[in-house]
C-alpha cells in the first residue's frame, strides 16, 4: 500500500515512517499541508495519515480538498490535542479512523492491515474476479 504521512514533528514522522516500512508499505512524508497538497497532485496514494495541527494550517480543514483530488484515498486523522468537538468535526468528514497521539505502533498496524485487506478485496471485486470461479489444480 502507498501511504502519505502528513506530520510536522520530524521525530514522530521518523518513527511512523520506520514502522510503516517495516510493515511492508511504501511511505512518503509531507511536513506541511501545502507540501501534502503538492504530493497528492503528483502521485496516487492509497492512504493518508494526517496530523490535525500542522504549521501552515489545520489538517482537518484540508480533508475536503484532499478528497476532491483523491476521492478513493482513505484518511486516518491523528492528533495529540484532542477534544470531543474536534473529534466529532473530523469524523463527520468521512475519515476512516481517528487516532489520538501518542498511540501504539500495534494500533497503527491493525489499521493498516485492515485498510490493506479492504483495498485488495475491493480491487478483486471491481475486476470481476470472484472466488467461486477459481479452481485449484492438483499437480
Amino acid at each position: 500500500m502507498k501511504i502519505l504521512l502528513v506530520e510536522d514533528e520530524v521525530s514522530v514522522a521518523k518513527v511512523i515512517e520506520q514502522a510503516v516500512e517495516t510493515m511492508g508499505h511504501n511511505i512518503d512524508t509531507a511536513y506541511t499541508g501545502k507540501d501534502a497538497m503538492k504530493k497528492l497532485k503528483k502521485q496516487r496514494f492509497d492512504l493518508m495519515l494526517l496530523d490535525i495541527y500542522l504549521p501552515d494550517c489545520r489538517g482537518d480543514k484540508l480533508i475536503p480538498k484532499f478528497k476532491k483530488i483523491r476521492p478513493d484515498m482513505g484518511i486516518v486523522a491523528m492528533t495529540g490535542y484532542n477534544t470531543m468537538e474536534l473529534e466529532l468535526e473530523v469524523r463527520q468528514q468521512g475519515i476512516i479512523y481517528y487516532m489520538i497521539k501518542p498511540f501504539k505502533i500495534e494500533e497503527m498496524k491493525e489499521i493498516l492491515d485492515h485498510v490493506s485487506k479492504k483495498k485488495v478485496t475491493t480491487k478483486v471485486q471491481s475486476s470481476g474476479v470472484h472466488g467461486s470461479r477459481f479452481k485449484v489444480r492438483k499437480r
